[in-house]
């Protein structure tokens, strides 16, 4: 993935960056608040990554725009708020939230990561995705993700696993649990079945008592149980609802922009206020964007890019059937009252099992419960070689932190043994900086991944001439883009101009605090332009 332009601003003020190369681009400037931070936060956030702009900037009053180039695809994004914009060699989707962009860049772009998370398969949000390669200048974190939230740093790692193909395997954690509830029942109706013949015939109170117990246990158990299902029943089924209400609205829509594509043969359609014969289509009436639909060839984009949407919008309502109707089948046997404590034994079983019944049906159980114990077994060794197999990957990670640390400190004593620190550790002077810096070289080295690295401030905490020159050098290794940010002091000045393999970009003209200027508005507005967005 190669960053080819970026860009933020409305109608009135913007800002064009250009000249990212691909190579080490390293952003300058003598002062702090020249716009460095608002360039690379708006690089990001194009991306679908959460705002972490400087509280001084009102993003929500702007456009955020970016291009670059993905497995010889051209593409160009832009971003408010919550919705996006995507023109993808030549094809153009609207996208009205975070989720639609994930589903959508897996689908087209890069295949995202799948982790577990609530005991669900799910794509990663790009907040988590894009922390392999970027790292901001505030709230950086040596014992966390950056914006933990929804997010852990037991997800990072999980999706590491998943990009490098050790994620999970087999069955999922909500599958063991009912396989193990399975055997549980199992062996309990075995046990029940083999005394069954000297309970019916006693008569003690002990027995009563026994059986009224266990029935009073059963029953909450069975209870607690019934109400998950039916809670996640419930969850599921209004994600159908909401995902079907979707395509009712793409379908609307479809119907209608389809309408337009119909001659009027006494005349044309017009505005009666402005007399215009210009038509827009908004995705929604509160959406940022509205796409100028007169031309036949932008209506045709707009309607495939719906058609596409109802189709994914299809997949995902028989993905949420296919789990409802687990869940319903779940419930069913959760509800079926034939083997679960002695009084339905005794009620459902007494005039239906005679002796060779309670044999056949206790060589059934036996192998009922061979299979799930192999199942289980099986599972667990499968999951034993992957953390096995997970480890050495970590490893991995590890030796080429500490490989390059050697290199950029010869004299440091600091040894990695894992991506997060202690909460209670803490590392002084430049030691954080490199930390952050050694672990998105590392990853990037052992992932071989194709994506830029971001860096904002590199150099923070007094990184020494020497210790830069060596994480310059580590970094042209990797042979990705990379965008480093720095503030320079005053003996600085052009120290990075006439480095090979570095692409300079100088802030140091920039108004502080006034990245966006007038000048560059009508520039900005054209880009919009070939998205077919009118602003």
């Amino acid at each position: 993935m190669i960053i080819k332009r970026v860009a933020v601003g409305n109608d009135k003020e913007a800002y064009i960056e250009s000249s990212i190369m691909d190579s080490i681009n390293i952003i300058s400037s003598d002062d702090n608040n020249k716009g460095k931070t608002i360039l690379i936060q708006s690089l990001i956030y194009c991306l679908g990554n959460v705002p972490v702009f400087p509280s001084s900037f009102d993003y929500d009053r702007y456009y955020f725009y970016i291009e670059f180039a993905y497995d010889k695809k051209n593409i160009a994004m832009c971003r408010k708020g919550n919705t996006f914009v995507i023109l993808n060699n030549n094809r153009l989707m609207p996208l009205n939230s975070v989720s639609e962009l994930k589903r959508y860049w897996s689908k087209h772009i890069f295949p995202l990561p799948q982790i577990v998370k609530k005991d669900v398969f799910s794509l990663v949000a790009p907040e988590l995705f894009v922390q392999i390669y970027f790292m901001g200048q505030d709230k950086k974190d040596t014992s966390n993700i950056a914006n933990k939230g929804y997010y852990s740093k037991d997800d990072f790692m999980s999706m590491l696993f998943a990009l490098s193909d050790l994620g999970p395997v087999g069955l999922s954690p909500e599958q063991i649990a009912q396989t193990k509830e399975q055997i549980n029942e199992l062996k309990s109706e075995s046990q029940l079945l083999q005394k069954q013949n000297k309970i019916l015939k006693s008569t003690s109170m002990s027995s009563t008592y026994l059986s009224q117990h266990n029935d009073r246990v059963a029953l909450i158990k069975k209870f607690k149980m019934v109400e998950g299902v039916k809670n996640k029943l419930s969850e599921l089924r209004s994600y159908r609802s909401a995902a079907m209400n979707r395509k009712v609205k793409y379908e609307v829509t479809l119907k209608e922009l389809n309408s337009l594509n119909r001659t009027i043969s006494g005349g044309e359609l017009r505005c009666l206020e402005c007399k215009s014969n210009r038509i827009g289509f908004a995705a929604q009436a509160d959406k940022p964007y509205a796409f100028d639909i007169s031309t036949p060839e932008i209506r045709k984009q707009i309607i495939e890019s719906i058609n596409e949407k109802i189709s994914s919008t299809v997949e995902d309502i028989d993905n949420y059937t296919l789990s409802i109707n687990e869940q319903q089948e779940r419930l069913q046997q959760l509800l079926a009252d034939d083997d679960v404590t002695l009084e339905a034994l005794i009620i459902h079983r007494h005039d239906l099992l005679d002796s060779s019944g309670v044999e056949i049906r206790l060589s059934e159980i036996d192998s009922e419960l061979d299979r799930l114990s192999s199942l289980l077994l099986s599972n667990e060794e499968s999951s034993q070689g992957q953390l096995i197999q997970q480890r050495n990957f970590i490893e991995s990670i590890f030796e080429e932190m500490n490989n390059a640390y050697s290199r950029i400190d010869p004299s440091g004593t600091l040894i990695f043994d894992s991506l997060f620190t202690k909460r209670d550790e803490i590392f002084s002077g430049s030691e954080a900086t490199e930390f952050h810096l050694l672990k998105l070289y590392a990853i990037a080295k052992v992932l071989k991944h194709s994506f830029p690295i971001i860096v904002d401030s590199f150099r923070a905490e007094d990184l020494s001439t020497e210790r830069e020159n060596a994480i310059i050098d580590i970094f042209l290794e990797l042979r990705l883009q990379t965008i480093f940010t720095t503030t320079l002091k005053a003996e600085e000045e052009g120290k990075y101009n006439s480095m090979l393999g570095i692409n300079h970009i100088d802030y140091s003209c920039h108004e502080p605090s006034k990245l966006l200027r007038a000048e560059y508005a009508g520039d900005f507005v054209s880009l919009l332009e070939k998205l077919s967005i009118s602003i």
